[in-house]
């Protein structure tokens, strides 16, 4: 029996983005092992015969003490449980694991998602964790082709690599849905609540929108990454601008409820945001930067706007709220095609059974 250890800052990460290749792992035999701080959905792997191993991980914090604490949790845990691979997720669980694994001589993969915004002294120190953490990599798989340049530049392409499609999406679970016909056009965001993914330039939209078109709801969906954000969409919420309806575990009521998602994020790696609105046939609205874009073709399946651009945000609303009803359902019709077509999730299930079972034929 293979051991393979996965290694994320959440809980959320594997249930929301990983759970078809983690039960297809466990389905062929394989004992997982999941590495991240406790949540409630990890319950569900717990159910299906993973285990888990709790940890703290500041995903956001810039602490050095912290973060040695980390990458020494890290190595308890790997050199306790001696896994045949590792699977790391997020920028600081794929950097700190990676490091140790590379330090153990395990084989691991690294699955990056988003690059962190650095510059002068901070940027340089970032191209050295990001060298530590992935140069001995079994395989890097990569979500967009910005992310890929960027480190393989600093790795001198010596480092294997697959691109995929981000997550991909589970086009069964989320299946197309017929587009709402009431009323009020509600919008979507869906993201942990932190500046970098956007939520200042989506209250300040939904205030301006709201105002302009009364018969139109901005809902907010995620946890609070940074608590300085609860008091200032409490008071959104008691003026009627917005509302916060918190962490989900099911989406997809949400958004077949919903007539466009809105995402406004300044990074990513591959949205699954956009995915997932886009499988069940909506429109998205979302800032051009990689990762987002890449799901979006603009004025076809949704909006594309400036990131950190207000203005030009609001313009693409505006523009698509005055669409006729047929004219946004075409458009949601058309984002379902693509998905179809470009990101299903089995191809990223794939991509990881090909290079896992290459690992494990060189070892035996």
């Amino acid at each position: 029996m293979t051991k393979i250890a996965l290694i994320s800052n959440k809980d959320n990460n594997f249930y929301n983005f990983r759970s078809e290749l983690i039960l297809k792992l466990k389905g062929l035999g394989n004992e997982i092992v999941l590495v991240c701080p406790y949540g409630k959905k990890i319950d569900y792997f717990l159910e299906r015969g993973c285990r888990h191993i709790d940890i703290d991980v500041d995903r956001r914090g810039k602490s050095i003490s912290k973060d040695l604490k980390l990458i020494k949790e890290y190595k308890k845990i790997l050199k306790k449980e001696k896994p045949d691979i590792v699977l790391t997720f997020t920028t600081k669980s794929s950097i700190y694991g990676g490091y140790v694994c590379s330090k153990l001589k395990i084989p691991y993969i690294v699955n990056n998602a988003g690059l962190l915004e650095a510059s002068g002294l901070f940027e340089k120190f970032m191209k050295f964790l990001y060298k530590k953490g992935f140069k001995k990599a079994s395989c890097i798989m990569f979500q967009n082709s910005y992310e890929m340049e960027y480190i393989e530049t600093i790795l001198k392409w010596k480092t294997p690599y697959k691109r995929i499609p981000g997550s991909g999406v589970n086009l069964d679970k989320f299946y197309y849905s017929p587009y709402p016909n009431g009323t009020t056009i509600i919008f979507n965001f869906v993201a942990r609540i932190a500046q970098f993914k956007g939520i200042d330039e989506y209250l300040e939209c939904a205030k301006i929108i709201k105002q302009r078109y009364p018969d139109t709801e901005f809902r907010i969906f995620g946890d609070y990454d940074e608590d300085k954000y609860k008091q200032v969409i409490e008071e959104y919420e008691e003026k009627g601008i917005v509302k916060y309806f918190g962490i989900q575990m099911d989406m997809k009521p949400f958004i077949v409820a919903c007539n466009a998602a809105i995402h406004p994020s300044h990074y990513e790696g591959m949205t699954n945001v956009v995915l997932e609105h886009s499988a069940m046939g909506r429109p998205c609205i979302g800032s051009n930067i990689p990762g987002v874009m890449d799901g979006i073709e603009n004025k076809s399946t949704g909006y594309v706007f400036q990131v950190r651009n207000v203005a030009d945000m609001v313009s693409n609303i505006e523009e698509f709220i005055r669409l006729s009803w047929h004219e946004k359902e075409e458009m949601g019709k058309k984002a379902r095609a693509k998905m179809e077509k470009e990101f299903d999730r089995d191809l990223v299930t794939n991509s990881y059974l090909d290079v896992i079972g290459k690992i494990v034929s060189d070892r035996n």
